[in-house]
């Protein structure tokens, strides 16, 4: 019987990539006319930066750092990033939080898993800070009872201590909890191999639909 669902965040709980370019094209606006580039000059500085940070950190949350990009970047261009790096920082996050919505079927499916008494987590590759920032602008800062990011773990997914803090912070064996995202690497087989169920969901279909098959999945062995 499944007595938690973890849920991965972006781009399962909330549409990740249309945010992302959105904000990231408002931080190119800002920074090229704050320190006179071109859009080619920014992108190819942008690119070196988020590459060299992922480089040098590897598979660790603080590769995925926005800060850290847009550091790295003002440097390849030779700017102090002191200068504007917090403020392009603050316009990427600002505009991303803004516009944040759940997917459609994304609340009714989480009540009716605390309905049944079902705890709610969520496991997720970034830094922690921002990601309670998502799951307060989603409206989700009362329903997760636990949270766990690569962050914290020092390793993300899909390797086996990610999974293993979640189910030391849950207090279940892997068969009673059930977890959703959508990388069938990371989330799907990282999680089977955890000895954990697990559902595939894919951001290109109906998001209710998806949510109420994975709920006669998860409710079926309480019948």
């Amino acid at each position: 019987m499944v007595r938690a669902v973890i849920f991965d965040l972006d781009n399962t709980l909330y549409s990740y990539d249309p945010l992302d370019k959105e904000a990231g094209e408002r931080v190119r606006e800002y920074t090229c006319k704050e320190i006179g580039i071109t859009e080619e000059q920014y992108e190819e500085a942008y690119h070196f930066g988020r590459n060299e940070t992922k480089r040098q950190l590897h598979d660790v949350g603080a590769s995925h750092n926005r800060m850290l990009y847009f550091q790295k970047t003002l440097e390849y261009l030779d700017v102090n990033p002191i200068r504007c790096s917090l403020k392009m920082y603050e316009i990427y996050w600002g505009t991303f939080l803004e516009k944040m919505v759940l997917y459609e079927g994304a609340r009714k499916f989480i009540d009716c898993l605390h309905k049944h008494g079902i705890k709610v987590m969520v496991c997720t590759d970034l830094t922690a800070h921002i990601q309670h920032r998502k799951l307060e602008a989603l409206g989700l800062a009362k329903d997760i009872c636990c949270l766990v990011t690569s962050e914290e773990a020092g390793r993300e997914k899909p390797s086996p201590e990610i999974f293993a803090l979640c189910l030391k912070k849950l207090g279940l064996p892997p068969e009673e909890v059930c977890c959703i995202g959508d990388s069938l690497a990371k989330d799907v087989e990282g999680a089977k191999a955890a000895g954990m169920q697990a559902i595939h969901f894919h951001p290109e279909k109906p998001s209710g639909e998806q949510y109420e098959a994975a709920l006669q999945v998860i409710l079926r062995d309480r019948e």
